[in-house]
């Protein structure tokens, strides 16, 4: 079980364009230049015609294109950025990792004085396939990334760039149902098992890889999330910490993260393997990753917490997933 993790799709990282409406993302390593998208003049699709063109109809021909290249999905190569609807997205690609707890992490939290009968949701450690490549918000949604949609801030701390919170998961529903409609989208909330996966980067430890696969412990949670001792009591705006090694920032605190499972304890020891989602009823849905009122123990990407679906908190939000199209 423990070398589920390191065959992780990480082997599979592409090469692609980054962040914004294929524009590449900076790096000292060569890029592919984009493919052309029937908007590069004399060397778009239109001047290959085997047939002559009046100007005025090849004027027509290049508009229709670019209105339906602004219209269309674009998309990412493995773990590079996206932007869609005013979104960053993250693409994760498909892969097999271990899901919860391992009796030996169990063991040291035990010694910290950091596990209660309540952290027996955690058990036990099971092997969990993610069969389809994905995309996730690079970060948790804002303040005005809420308010576009739903018209209203309802924050306890405002700044737009910090996350929405005080939002339950009910309001949350309604927020993507609007956002699905005005952009002809396929938005959703994660599943527990696709936040861990994302949460854990390729990783085997408690808290995940942080940037060029630096190993994120509790002595260095600080440089990656906000928490008890570091928030001064409230949230932070999003990104201003480092991101995990798929580039997804505030996996760890600044607020919960509003999953789309319905929250049971006892889960994960009839959960299937593929595609795991508890459509069960029950009476909480689950929320990972804690937030800045916690201690950095607890947010570990195995801590596992849920509340009502009407529930609202200065201590939960939520970041976005998406199905490729």
């Amino acid at each position: 079980m423990a070398n589920l993790l390191p065959l992780l799709a990480r082997n599979e990282r592409g090469e692609g364009w980054g962040e914004g409406y294929l524009q590449q993302k900076s790096s000292s390593s060569p890029r592919p230049s984009p493919p052309s998208n029937g908007r590069e003049g004399e060397g778009s699709a239109f001047s290959a015609l085997a047939f002559p063109i009046s100007p005025a109809v090849r004027t027509v021909l290049h508009g229709f294109a670019f209105l339906l290249a602004l219209s269309s999905f674009v998309q990412a190569a493995n773990f590079e950025v996206v932007t869609n609807d005013g979104i960053a997205l993250v693409q994760i690609p498909a892969g097999t990792f271990a899901m919860g707890t391992t009796e030996a992490q169990r063991a040291t939290l035990v010694g910290l004085k950091s596990w209660t009968r309540f952290e027996d949701c955690e058990l036990p450690t099971h092997a969990i396939t993610i069969s389809k490549p994905f995309l996730i918000g690079k970060f948790e949604i804002t303040q005005k990334q809420w308010e576009a949609v739903m018209g209203k801030n309802p924050s306890a701390f405002k700044d737009e760039n910090n996350p929405v919170e005080s939002v339950s998961w009910d309001e949350v529903q309604k927020f993507i149902e609007k956002l699905n409609e005005k952009n002809n989208a396929k938005y959703r909330l994660p599943t527990e098992a696709e936040w861990e996966y994302c949460c854990r980067a390729g990783s085997t430890n408690l808290f995940g890889l942080g940037t060029n696969d630096v190993t994120i412990t509790a002595e260095n949670l600080g440089d990656f999330a906000w928490f008890r001792k570091n928030s001064e009591n409230r949230t932070h705006r999003v990104g201003e910490k480092q991101p995990n090694t798929w580039g997804l920032y505030d996996v760890h605190g600044n607020v919960w993260e509003w999953c789309q499972d319905w929250y049971a304890s006892d889960y994960y020891a009839k959960a299937p393997e593929k595609n795991p989602l508890n459509t069960a009823p029950s009476t909480e849905r689950a929320f990972r990753g804690g937030s800045w009122f916690l201690d950095g123990q607890n947010l570990r990407a195995t801590f596992r917490s849920g509340n009502l679906p009407g529930f609202k908190s200065q201590y939960v939000g939520f970041r976005l997933a998406r199905e490729l199209e």
